[in-house]
């Protein structure tokens, strides 16, 4: 299903982008309405895709001690997952699951970053946004270990 420039506006990666610079996100965008469960990204694994939550709960996973994926972080309506997509080495650092039904916008890496390429200011723009996920996702998960490792005496 094609995505409206409407819906793109409801993320914050997308918040300093004009009405022309988000219809050129949104040709190459779709709408994708996934069940719980539905495995999106796995670590190590080649990056393709970035994707944005309209709907639903995707829960990020890491691994953990003993190799175990543990859950670090939980993303709703208006976050996204999936920026290695967009960053080079483009291997995703995370898994992610949806936790329940979830309609999300899936918008293939590559093509995003001929965008980017061909209008640098829009890279420029969207990748401020991205670093405000990582950073955030990284205190997450951070957060997280250091409680896990409290659990364990």
């Amino acid at each position: 299903m094609l995505t409206d420039v409407r819906d793109l506006r409801e993320f914050k990666i997308f918040e300093e982008l004009n009405e022309r610079e988000l219809e050129s996100i949104a040709k190459i965008a779709r709408t994708e309405e996934l069940g719980k469960g539905a495995h999106l990204t796995q670590t190590g694994a080649p990056a393709t895709n970035l994707y944005l939550v309209k709907t639903g709960l995707v829960t990020v996973l890491a691994p953990g001690l003993g190799g175990k994926e543990v859950s670090v972080d939980e993303v709703g309506p208006g976050q996204v997952v999936g920026w290695s997509a967009l960053t080079g080495p483009y291997i995703y650092t995370a898994s992610t699951v949806t936790a329940e039904k979830s309609s999300l916008i899936v918008i293939n890496g590559s093509k995003l970053r001929e965008v980017f390429e061909v209008n640098n200011h829009i890279g420029y723009r969207v990748l401020k946004g991205i670093g405000y996920v990582v950073n955030r996702r990284m205190m997450a998960m951070y957060g997280n270990i250091a409680a896990n490792n409290c659990d364990e005496g």
